[in-house]
Order: structure tokens, then sequence, then C-alpha cells
């Protein structure tokens, strides 16, 4: 039987991070390693670690791609990870294990990384927190080692506490192989039985489309602020080009208006994808309170 573990890095420069600890586990160097500028993973990767003295070839990485990727849209990249997570879910097979990276070295949670582990969040749900490890990285690279406790502890206090609530662990990849094959073997003893993820049992069990999911929706969550910014940036441009009496200068604020013009369509045509119409919203509102009403009613076992 095969063990899953899935290897999630919110952004595209977690990408060196993801392939350290990929290579130390499988005994190989990754084409990925030392590429943090662009996204490299541009499709879930799975790979079989072989020949391990006590898993034999029984546990299998999965790499996801990161968001905020240079080439494809945030739905895109889900939508890829959703095919993954679906296709292994209707073969029955469970995760035992998902690893979430973040840097040590970030000292800031602001914009993407606080938004893509609510990503996260909404991608495993409450129940497959307890098959979670929050992974620190990069402790090598700190000038103090009490900056990267401290930060930890913050880590763990105001941004990780509800996942560490419903049974999250966290942990420290000290960059070597024998911390690398602690935290599989930690999350092995402590959960032998996987888990399934609350986006792959909305899309299999629920028949959600991925827009509908929890995830689905906080990516429209995002694109929506992320054109309400857009607007009021283009309006205050607008303005200003229109008062600006040097002709350079304001041939150079046209010039950004047309590009943020087009920032916004790509914007709206993201939005459009996932757009849930009114009639969906309602059938899907009537289907999930009758399957409430068949679980209230079901008989007693005698």
């Amino acid at each position: 039987m095969s063990v899953y573990f899935v290897l999630y890095r919110p952004e595209k420069v977690h990408t060196s991070d993801t392939s350290k600890l990929i290579d130390m586990l499988t005994g190989q160097q990754t084409s990925l390693a030392g590429a943090p500028l662009e996204s490299c993973t541009q499709a879930v990767s799975a790979i079989r670690v072989k020949k391990h003295p006590v898993h034999k070839d029984h546990i299998i990485l999965l790499d996801t791609p990161g968001f905020d990727d240079t080439f494809k849209s945030d739905f895109q990249i889900l939508q890829m990870i959703s095919d993954w997570l679906v296709e292994i879910y209707k073969k029955k097979a469970r995760l035992t294990g998902i690893l979430y990276l973040h840097r040590i070295t970030d000292n800031r949670m602001a914009g993407s990384p606080h938004r893509n582990l609510r990503m996260f969040g909404d991608l495993c749900g409450d129940k497959a927190a307890r098959n979670v490890v929050l992974v620190t990285t990069m402790w090598d690279k700190l000038r103090s080692r009490d900056i990267g406790d401290r930060r930890q502890e913050e880590l763990e206090r105001n941004f990780w506490n509800p996942m560490i609530k419903n049974g999250a662990t966290t942990t420290q990849f000290e960059n070597t192989v024998q911390a690398a094959w602690e935290i599989i073997d930690n999350v092995i003893i402590r959960r032998n039985e996987g888990v399934a993820l609350l986006l792959q049992e909305e899309i299999v069990d629920l028949k959600l489309r991925l827009e509908e999911t929890k995830a689905g929706r906080e990516v429209y969550a995002t694109l929506q602020a992320l054109q309400s910014k857009q607007k009021e940036t283009l309006e205050q441009l607008a303005n200003r080009a229109a008062t600006e009496d040097d002709k350079k200068i304001a041939a150079e604020l046209h010039e950004e208006l047309r590009n943020l013009q087009k920032e916004l369509e790509k914007t709206f045509k993201e939005m459009q994808k996932l757009h849930i119409p009114l009639g969906r919203k309602v059938a899907m509102f009537f289907n999930r309170k009758t399957k409430a009403k068949r679980k209230k009613l079901a008989p007693a076992p005698a």
C-alpha cells in the first residue's frame, strides 16, 4: 500500500525549499533545485521514494505548483492541483501527510503569504488538519537563531493557531537528510491512516464544480479585491493624466493607464470563469439542505 505525502509550497519562491527536501528524501538531485525566480513546477509532480530500508517503495511525494506563478493564474494552479487530488481520491488513495513549507527568513505575513495560507486552509479543511505538518525552512540562512524562534512563535500564535487547534503539528527543517526523514517518519508514526482533503470531498462526494468549492471561492474573493484596487488605481492615474501639463509625464501616465486597463480586463476574464450563476447557487443551497435533512432523519440502528 502506497503512502502519499503532499508537499505544498504556497508561492513560486518556495521551489528550492521543496526541491531540497525532495532531493534528500529520494537521494537524487531534481531539476527544480536552485531556481527561485520563476516557477519551475508547471504541474503536480509525483515522485516515488525507492529502496528505503523501512518503507521500501511505498512513499510517494506529490509536489504541487506554487501559487503566484509567473505564467499561470491562481485558478489554473488550483485546477492542476485539484485534478491530481481528485484522481487519487477516486482511486481510494488517501493522504498520510500534507507538508506546508514556510521560509523562516520571511519577516512578514502580509499580502500573498497570508492569502496563500488561507487558500491552504480552505483546500484542506478542518478534518484533514490532523495530518498537516507546518514546516519552517531556511533556518541556516538566519543571522540569529533567536530571530527564527521569535518568528516561529509568532506564526504559531497568530497565523497557524486555527490549524494547530485542529490537530496540525509544526516542525523545523534543518536542511539535512536526517531532518527530512524525521518529518516523514513522525507523520507515519503519528498518523497511520490517510485522510481526505475538503477539496476532494467537495468535488467527488458533493459533486461541486471547482469554482464552487471553498478554495475556489477564496480565489474569486481575491480577484474581487484585486479588481477593486485596480479600478481605484486606474481612476487616480486618469485624474493625474488629465491634469498633467508636462507632455512627457502625461504620455508616461497614459502608457501606465493602458497597461493597467489590460490587467483589469485580465482580472475580469478570470472572475467570469469563477462566477456562479444565481440559479446554480439556489440549486446548491437546496441540495445541501436536502442532504442535511436525509442525514438527520436516517433511522437509528436496531
